[in-house]
């Protein structure tokens, strides 16, 4: 049975996720409304102007995106004995590998790139966003050569794409791994230096600052190793046999360790000159 390809799991998550959220924030002007008119009816008149409006532009925006996600968790891409398949929520495209004019896959290294694959009738383009897509690639190649069509792609330019995209698999991986860590890190740094502000009395905006440059610490830490995964990934990549290194878990963590070591160290530093900066411009 052919292997199914489809986009990961956030875009298959967020069709039902986005309605929630973004209902949410349409929702949000006229619960404010109402509570100012608890308060005092005459200072919440405005309200009346501004809450259509902000919920129209909440709906719109989400409409749209909750579309995006929903065409985008209908494809599925297979690779059968003679063709590529692609269906989506408006069809299906039947590619032969016998009719395929080019397989090209232009890519910017380690941050995005898609393939798109040509016959005389239709092509239709996959990006990295399609979990496996590398497995797909190297499929479609064993599958030309297979025919004697190996010139109908660039090897190099292939090479490159297959990098992006393994890596763009394992990034994924890796955030599922520790998404809930990353939150909870986050949320932390951002209290961490709300009580800090407070306990020095310090300006309100000396106080959000502070709790942004806290917040922001994991995110650092986060594309500081990720910097370092793709190294390794592209140091070990083999051109001839267009082929990738798994991950290597324990190294991972070693890495992880080591970067967080020295981020805590820098996050100090940030922290304090940040704290001494805005308290010498708004102090108290």
């Amino acid at each position: 049975m052919a292997r199914e390809y489809r986009y990961r799991q956030f875009v298959r998550w967020g069709q039902y996720a986005l309605p929630i959220f973004f209902g949410g924030l349409a929702l949000a002007p006229w619960v404010a409304l109402l509570v100012a008119l608890s308060v005092d009816s005459a200072e919440a008149e405005e309200g009346f102007i501004f809450a259509p409006i902000i919920s129209f532009i909440c709906l719109l925006a989400g409409g749209a995106t909750w579309y995006l996600y929903y065409r985008l968790a209908g494809v599925c891409i297979a690779l059968e004995d003679d063709a590529l398949v692609y269906r989506s929520r408006a069809g299906e495209e039947r590619l032969p590998f016998d009719r395929l004019l080019s397989l090209a896959s232009p890519s910017v290294r380690y941050a995005g790139g898609w393939l798109t694959a040509r016959t005389e009738e239709k092509a239709v383009r996959i990006p990295v966003g399609v979990k496996g897509v590398g497995e797909l690639l190297r499929g479609l190649k064993t599958a030309l050569d297979a025919r004697g069509l190996s010139d109908r792609y660039d090897r190099a330019q292939l090479f490159r794409f297959l990098k992006t995209a393994e890596f763009a698999d394992q990034s994924w991986e890796r955030v599922y791994g520790i998404f809930w860590k990353y939150l909870l890190a986050t949320l932390a740094g951002a209290a961490l230096g709300v009580v800090l502000g407070l306990l020095a009395s310090a300006h309100p905006l000396v106080i959000i600052s502070g709790a942004t440059v806290s917040a922001l610490w994991p995110t650092g830490i986060y594309l500081a190793t990720e910097i370092l995964f793709g190294r390794r990934l592209a140091k070990l990549s083999e051109e001839a046999s267009l082929t990738c290194p798994p991950r290597d878990r324990e190294w991972e963590r070693a890495v992880y360790r080591k970067v967080m070591a020295w981020g805590l160290g820098s996050y100090l530093v940030f922290a304090g000159l940040n704290f001494a900066v805005t308290w010498s411009w708004f102090g108290r």
